[in-house]
């Protein structure tokens, strides 16, 4: 039984990783979800463009970007030297376990563990820290 949860915990995951990368609109459950998460996050994280940062980076423009590159913000060596792309799949592993991914970063927080909010809140950091449309 764990095995099959697993299993459509993964797929689920992946489909909808798959789904952000082909451009393919998330549900409104999942930016409804997303938004929900992100609650854990806004106590350090800023979204607004040109907003200052907090305890930690701000978010505007987050895919796409490399890691610690934020003017301004003092990141761990750790997170300097992990030549780091932030994209669905590299924030899907950043989220689930911080420490994990780059051991020695200095970002306090332990991780989400279900794939399904990891793929919720990617989709609504996707939407709303990307770059307004002209």
């Amino acid at each position: 039984m764990l095995r099959m949860l697993l299993s459509v915990t993964t797929l689920s995951f992946i489909l909808a990783s798959h789904a952000l990368a082909a451009g393919t609109a998330p549900t409104e459950a999942q930016l409804k979800r997303g938004k929900l998460l992100f609650t854990q996050c806004q106590a350090c994280h800023q979204l607004k463009p040109g907003a200052p940062s907090v305890l930690g980076p701000n978010l505007a423009g987050l895919m796409g970007r490399k890691a610690a590159t934020v003017s301004g913000f003092r990141y761990s060596p750790a997170l300097r030297n992990a030549n780091l792309t932030w994209d669905a799949t590299t924030l899907d592993k950043w989220l689930q376990r911080p420490a994990a991914l780059v051991p020695g970063n200095t970002m306090a927080f332990a991780g989400l563990p279900k794939a399904d909010d990891r793929a919720s809140l990617i989709a609504w950091l996707a939407a709303e820290t990307a770059a307004p449309k002209k």
